[in-house]
């Protein structure tokens, strides 16, 4: 039976798609419509499932291991989370005092989404920027977008943004990577310069609709094959391959 990877709050195909490509696996992403990249098109590729269960609820973990199971879908080999950001980004910090005037636990409720990982007790990564995660949870290895670039070609274009997008992944987003149960953070390319300017994420990009979440959200599609070749082989023994 095909192991399953499995993608938490993920809808789009760049971060699953070194997995699909490798035939080996049962892929599957899980969103709900309440995440801040919801009601964008979803772009599809075969062999790939896409879930809408509600990763907020307490019996998250339950209901996705029923989902899986009613699929007759194989053991879980790696886990890649994508947890909403947004009540945890140190960017966002000067509305923390007004979201705690609403709900005093907040933040707990997203450290909490963010750590759902732990209860299926198999390698995982979690993604989020620069977040308050490195103190109530333990410090991440941080990556940038432009020290995986190397792995994309050299005549490299963003197949659905390329004008927002630039080639190769080459701008600047640090990002995090909490590694548990033996998985392994990819090592970028050390010795790539930093892009000059601004992120075109954010030049490019203004405004909260749908589109601008959906497209900062998006996967590095060089970062996407780096996770991909640090953690086939773990996968694949973890699920008894």
């Amino acid at each position: 039976m095909k192991p399953t990877i499995l993608f938490l709050f993920n809808s789009s195909d760049y971060a699953p798609a070194p997995w699909i490509a490798d035939g080996r696996f049962n892929v599957v992403s899980i969103d709900y419509d309440d995440t801040d990249h919801s009601g964008t098109t979803r772009a599809t590729a075969g062999n790939h499932i896409h879930l809408n269960i509600d990763l907020s609820l307490p019996d998250a973990h339950s209901a996705v291991m029923r989902h899986l199971d009613a699929l007759g879908l194989g053991p879980i080999g790696f886990i890649w989370s994508f947890a909403p950001c947004t009540s945890l980004a140190v960017s966002g910090a000067g509305w923390f005092k007004s979201k705690a005037l609403v709900d005093p636990d907040f933040q707990k409720k997203a450290i909490a989404m963010a750590r759902i990982v732990e209860a299926f007790d198999c390698p995982a990564i979690v993604e989020n920027p620069v977040s308050v995660l490195a103190s109530a949870w333990f410090k991440p290895v941080y990556v940038q977008p432009y020290q995986f670039g190397y792995l994309l070609g050299y005549d490299d274009t963003h197949p659905q943004f390329p004008d927002v997008i630039p080639a190769r992944d080459n701008y600047s987003k640090k990002t995090g990577l909490w590694c548990v149960g033996g998985a392994v953070a990819p090592i970028g390319d050390t010795t790539a310069v930093r892009p000059a300017g601004d992120s075109p994420l954010h030049t490019k990009l203004g405004g909260k609709s749908a589109r601008t979440k959906y497209i900062r959200s998006l996967t590095p599609r060089g970062l996407a094959i780096g996770v991909y070749h640090t953690n086939v082989s773990i996968a694949l023994r973890v699920a008894g391959w």
